[in-house]
């Protein structure tokens, strides 16, 4: 390659969520590519991911003309790529790439719009026809799991040969052995229903029912008030002194610190990026038996496991705890060496600067 790509990045918000935390990480290991970032919304007052793009010129306005001024900014740069994220995003550059043949538009797509129950199904009515239209005429579709490109083949009826999987990765570093000895797990979220906090419970109580000493610590955000009933669960199964509760951490690596398991019993994810960051952090993980967390979770020791039947997930959880923790630093290890092996960020941002290429030269 002669020059390096120039691409926008059009993103809704820099609020700190999983698909805009992983982005900020990917743009310092592109190589190849130039970056800039154009958001409707800098997120400032609150935990925004600002800071993490330093060395990247980030453009944006909050204005009600909002796509005319980002058409300005395209018409006046000379961009390889404009590559949209979430469905904002996604809309209104899919609109002005339909009036403007210069665009050379990708989408990623980060998660599975509209399918759950508190989702606003009218809403999604609507919009998903206009958002297909847009996949589908896009210059290329990026699906971070299997599971969505699956979604997006059979549900959303879009052109299986416009669509890449290519997975999240997480930065790999250098840590000390971790000896795990306190028998504490861990579960950190959004505080959501489909979390599976409630199965995470239930576990715990039949943990204390069956006499294993343990501690379990839970950290998240409250988003729409679910930690009332998560505390309710906590003392209706009387496990009140096993239980701790942090609404926040600033760092999640000093949440992975405090734990020697890390039992996320979700029900349905679009990749599962904090599952990604424990194995990382050298913690060993139980979780649901779901794609796409069995796309980068290897079922080691019945690591991968059926999320209703919590009663099984305990006994699984003592005989991890057993024998000095020999079975655990096992699960964890070899989770490790598949995390380094297959799903470093490096290796996530050779494989889009890969799909830009293979895109502009299509």
């Amino acid at each position: 390659m002669n020059k390096k790509l120039n691409v926008l990045h059009v993103i809704p918000t820099l609020k700190k969520d999983g698909a805009e935390f992983q982005l900020s990480e990917l743009f310092k290991q592109f190589s190849d590519v130039n970056v800039e970032v154009f958001t409707f919304d800098l997120y400032e007052e609150g935990d925004s991911i600002i800071n993490n793009l330093s060395n990247i010129n980030v453009l944006h306005t909050e204005s009600f003309f909002s796509i005319f001024y980002l058409n300005k900014i395209i018409n006046s740069n000379n961009y390889d790529l404009i590559h949209s994220h979430l469905p904002k995003a996604d809309l209104i550059v899919g609109i002005l790439a339909r009036f403007n043949s210069r665009i050379k538009h990708i989408v990623s797509v980060h998660a599975q719009y509209g399918t759950r129950d508190s989702d606003k199904k009218y809403k999604y009515l609507f919009i998903n026809q206009i958002w297909r239209y847009v996949l589908n005429n896009s210059s290329g579709v990026i699906a971070i799991s299997e599971k969505i490109k699956s979604w997006l083949i059979f549900e959303k009826d879009v052109n299986p040969k416009n669509i890449k999987t290519i997975h999240y990765g997480i930065k790999i570093n250098e840590r000390t052995i971790k000896n795990s000895k306190n028998r504490t797990i861990g579960m950190a979220g959004r505080m959501l229903p489909w979390k599976g906090w409630d199965k995470v419970i239930e576990t715990a109580y039949y943990l204390k029912k069956d006499g294993i000493e343990y501690n379990l610590k839970l950290a998240g955000s409250d988003d729409i008030g679910y930690l009332k009933t998560i505390k309710s669960m906590i003392k209706k199964y009387g496990i009140e002194e096993n239980v701790e509760i942090h609404q926040h951490y600033s760092d999640i690596e000093n949440f992975f610190d405090e734990i020697d398991l890390f039992l996320f019993l979700s029900n349905s994810e679009g990749f599962g990026l904090v599952v990604l960051e424990a194995i990382e952090n050298d913690v060993a993980v139980i979780c649901s038996d779901i794609s796409p967390l069995n796309e980068f979770v290897e079922n080691i020791s019945g690591c991968l496991v059926d999320r209703e039947d919590t009663q099984k997930i305990a006994e699984l959880i003592s005989t991890y705890f057993r024998n000095n923790f020999e079975e655990l630093n096992k699960v964890k290890t070899i989770q490790k060496e598949n995390i380094i092996n297959n799903f470093s960020i490096n290796k996530s941002a050779k494989n889009i600067e890969k799909f830009y290429i293979n895109t502009i030269n299509v």
